[in-house]
């Protein structure tokens, strides 16, 4: 396995839905590429799953209704944990952020919830007009 304090960035910008969460996939795989870990790992397995559910959220919901405002992505490995970052134009999101998993009966709500059980660290921010998300995995 290649060494975690290797260097490995990922920028990219996001538009849609269904080609942005393939480029976080293709993030994710070429950081394992990068460091030489396979598909089974349980720790980028997680961080993925929890990617790929902030990510769809920041692409559904992250954006003014009737404009078309790119999202912003980086990955890159720090230390030996994955960080992702978001940047989008979209609506506040401070009231859902720290929301409970709902009840087994609703149709959704549960990305967040699920996100944050699965990552060391999912951090929000929104300063201005712009939310940033942070997501951590230690690797």
């Amino acid at each position: 396995m290649a060494s975690d304090s290797e260097t490995f960035e990922f920028h990219a910008t996001l538009s849609h839905l269904d080609e942005g969460l393939e480029t976080l996939h293709d993030s994710v795989q070429r950081l394992r590429d990068s460091t030489g870990r396979g598909q089974e790992d349980r720790s980028l397995l997680r961080f993925e799953i929890a990617l790929a559910e902030i990510g769809a959220n920041v692409l559904t919901h992250g954006r003014p209704a009737g404009t078309d405002p790119p999202v912003e992505y980086s990955l890159r490995l720090d230390h030996g944990a994955a960080l992702a970052e978001f940047i989008d134009r979209g609506p506040p999101a401070h009231s859902s952020i720290n929301r409970g998993m709902p009840d087994h009966s609703s149709k959704s709500g549960r990305g967040l919830p699920m996100a944050r059980s699965l990552l060391d660290e999912l951090g929000y921010e929104r300063d201005g007009e712009i939310n940033k998300w942070r997501l951590v995995k230690r690797l």
